[in-house]
């Protein structure tokens, strides 16, 4: 990259590139209408979706390892062609095999966005304002979850879903091109990182030295744990199905609710991240994970006759602090990493959140089955936060 770039704006470009990324999240909002043209039964398209998130999350190491030997803004904006490339082969998709096969390449595309983008960041903001600048990266981008499926949806109902994933698939293409043209500062990225890292250490000596640095370990168990309490997969995958089964809610008023809580996820993001800039990481990832545990018990009292109102601002406020989790436990990780050893660990911390995740949302879901109601899921939400509490605050203690 060149000199000049401002780190403002190259913040900027990688957070077009996040936004990009949970605009294809939204895509989910066309799921209906792909299964019933391409007549798909529901093990086909769960083991499609298994399938391509189990790979795009364990992807992501892979990329965070590429980037000893590639450029970061190459690997991140090759992730916005796969992204493109994926999307318009789903457009194309006439049966199962094309289906997974295009989600694969999607989620392949996806994986490189947050270990690169982080990573990237990072090198640009000091440690005061690195936890605002990560907190407008994610905060902002989650903008995509809400503008996505409300364009996706429009597009769809006038022109079909396989021309709406065409016209999807052309924005992620110039963004992919555009972060590779303007974040081009290979030579001295890679100058500066060799600067900071003489000698080349391999990677095995490198992943123990990183298992060995402070804070470490407790974040990637804490990110185990809550990626099946509040943390954002499992809030989105089932607040919705809260609302839609167990609060009776319409089509129009979840969707309504729901996006006041989304809009927390937000703006919690960005204020927390900028507050934990001067108060502590650790110290504000532990006020956030004891409300939104708390906020996540008080749930279960709720049934079709509670107020919706009431609803609404409990889950903006519950989403204000359990989606900023991700980005102040982030932050805390490149506060203690450098060079190599930080793409290492932010691509650790991901593929963890992505593979416990994916275990925690199967055990919630047969949790609900078998008991026929959402308490007992709330409960264990609820409590996965709890549990890291100790952990966190553990971390706080030895930060002073």
């Amino acid at each position: 990259m060149s000199g000049n770039k401002s780190p403002k704006r190259i913040l900027l470009i990688v957070t077009i590139s996040h936004v990009m990324q949970h605009i294809y999240v939204g895509s989910s909002i066309l799921i209906p209408l792909i299964i019933k043209e391409l007549e798909l039964n529901y093990t086909e398209f769960g083991l499609a979706m298994a399938l391509s998130s189990l790979i795009g999350g364990l992807t992501q190491i892979l990329f965070s390892v590429a980037s000893r030997r590639i450029a970061r803004h190459i690997l991140l904006g090759l992730g916005n062609i796969l992204l493109s490339l994926g999307t318009f082969l789903t457009g194309l998709s006439r049966k199962f095999i094309d289906f997974l096969s295009a989600k694969l390449i999607s989620n392949i595309g996806v994986a490189p966005q947050h270990p690169m983008g982080t990573a990237i960041i990072s090198e640009e903001f000091d440690e005061e304002s690195l936890g605002g600048a990560i907190g407008f990266h994610y905060g902002v981008a989650y903008i995509g979850n809400i503008v996505g499926p409300l364009i996706m949806t429009i597009l769809a109902a006038s022109l079909g879903w396989r021309i709406t994933l065409f016209i999807f698939s052309i924005p992620a293409l110039m963004v992919g091109l555009t972060v590779i043209w303007y974040l081009n500062r290979a030579k001295r990225s890679q100058e500066n990182r060799a600067k900071r890292n003489p000698g080349k250490n391999s990677l095995k000596n490198d992943v123990m030295l990183l298992m060995k640095t402070r804070s470490v370990i407790p974040i990637l168990a804490t990110q185990a744990l809550l990626s099946g309490g509040i943390d954002i997969g499992t809030l989105t995958t089932y607040i919705p199905v809260f609302l839609a089964d167990f609060l009776k809610m319409d089509i129009y008023e979840r969707g309504m609710i729901y996006t006041i809580g989304l809009l927390g996820g937000v703006l919690g993001p960005v204020i927390l991240g900028i507050y934990a800039g001067h108060m502590g990481y650790t110290k504000t990832a532990s006020i956030s994970v004891l409300i939104a545990s708390i906020l996540t018990y008080l749930l279960i009292p709720y049934g079709p006759e509670t107020g919706r109102a009431l609803i609404a601002v409990h889950l903006f406020t519950l989403m204000f602090m359990g989606f900023s989790m991700p980005t102040l436990l982030q932050s805390q990780l490149v506060k203690v990493t450098s060079g190599y050893n930080r793409d290492l660990a932010v691509g650790l911390f991901l593929t963890i959140g992505s593979m416990f995740n994916s275990i925690w949302v199967g055990l919630i879901g047969h949790t609900i089955d078998s008991y026929t109601s959402f308490r007992p899921a709330l409960i264990i939400m609820g409590s996965l936060g709890l549990i890291t509490l100790p952990i966190i605050v553990s971390q706080t203690r030895r930060n002073h």
